[in-house]
């Protein structure tokens, strides 16, 4: 089988560009061939009507298809710079096209599916999305002409989806449920993210205290709720403590707000951090925090705490709690509650008996769902 894989921007950082290098590389190892296309690896390219319609990125492609020869052509992120235009060509060329979405953008324009009141959205994509201000952010009103383009650029891609694609493939049920609901569709199919190289499972815990959040410091995160958790955990359990690693725009107002809280001691800022050393962080964790404010689809980070052999507690939003069996491999929480997310905590933190009985069933869960054979199976 021959794959061409088309996506925005492979320089770009982030869980998708991770995906696509692990897939090919699995696709690659089972004795298939991939390649990716990917406009934005000549950086002269770049300019505001190929976010729209892109003809140019349509020769292009065609001229990839030409040369490749693909049987099919697996779509990833195509409106930030591509567009779905250019999945014309596959259609031109007889070829099934195949689609991964990563996250919420086809139903909603800017992504969180938060209502202006900080409850999740019961509607999606629609007419409210023009007058909304969405992100909760009283600076929103001043990119509202912004935001409303972005809608108008969705609203267009949103058809040329539904025409070129023949599967639409989600990592989460929330995901694809809201995919049918939104946009209509049928044709979805439903494989979770995977992990290429799970580490072997870490079931010792030497600190049976400490907290670990791995991701994005930006607000849909929800790092500062996770913060306002803490005071209440050293209550019952002086013990606690929490390591973040990741950037983002958010970090020095997490460290003031770590400040502010009196954290000091108890909170740790990393940074972007190695392979190897992030490793040694999952291995020192006792319970791994997912506290997203915006509906998470299927989070690497969560997976990496699965494999691990980590506990988790996430915020009850997305695809987070198809993540967790409750009360086996972990709890939710009420979004954006410091308290509950506290309690939950608690009822891990210290215990080394629920810890490694939480921690090999989470071991299992990822085994059973979550490996790239698993995955590539289902995709093959």
């Amino acid at each position: 089988m021959r794959v061409l894989h088309l996506t925005d921007d492979l320089q770009c950082t982030g869980g998708i560009r991770s995906y696509i290098q692990h897939l090919v590389e699995a696709t690659r190892e089972r004795g298939h061939y991939a390649e990716v296309y990917s406009p934005v690896l000549d950086a002269k390219k770049s300019d505001l009507l190929s976010r729209w319609i892109s003809p140019r990125y349509l020769a292009e492609v065609r001229e990839s298809i030409s040369r490749v020869r693909p049987d099919l052509v697996h779509a990833h992120s195509v409106s930030m710079r591509l567009s779905p235009w250019p999945l014309r060509a596959a259609r031109e060329a007889g070829l099934p096209v195949v689609m991964t979405v990563h996250d919420f953008n086809y139903t909603c324009p800017r992504k969180w599916m938060i209502r202006p009141d900080n409850q999740p959205c019961t509607t999606g994509f629609g007419w409210r999305c023009l007058i909304s201000n969405c992100r909760t952010n009283p600076e929103g009103w001043r990119f509202l002409a912004y935001h409303d383009l972005r809608w108008l650029k969705i609203a267009l891609h949103r058809p040329m989806l539904a025409r070129f694609a023949d599967v639409f493939v989600c990592p989460s049920r929330a995901l694809a449920d809201w995919m049918r609901r939104s946009m209509r569709l049928t044709n979805i199919v439903h494989i979770p993210n995977f992990i290429r190289h799970p580490p072997p499972a870490q079931l010792a815990f030497p600190d049976l205290h400490r907290l670990l959040f791995v991701g994005r410091l930006s607000p849909e995160k929800g790092v500062d709720v996770l913060l306002r958790a803490m005071p209440s955990m050293l209550r019952q359990d002086p013990a606690a403590s929490l390591s973040v690693i990741g950037d983002g725009p958010e970090r020095s107002a997490l460290q003031r707000l770590s400040q502010r809280l009196g954290l000091a001691q108890q909170v740790r800022f990393l940074g972007q951090i190695d392979n190897a050393e992030l490793s040694e962080h999952y291995a020192q964790a006792a319970v791994c925090v997912q506290p997203s404010r915006w509906l998470e689809n299927g989070p690497i980070s969560a997976i990496e705490a699965l494999a691990f052999g980590r506990p988790l507690v996430a915020a009850n939003t997305g695809g987070l709690p198809e993540m967790i069996e409750q009360g086996v491999t972990g709890y939710t929480f009420e979004r954006d509650n410091p308290e509950d997310l506290s309690a939950q905590c608690l009822r891990l933190l210290g215990n080394p008996d629920r810890l490694q009985g939480f921690g090999r069933s989470a071991r299992a869960r990822f085994d059973s769902v979550y490996t790239a054979e698993n995955h590539f199976a289902r995709l093959l």
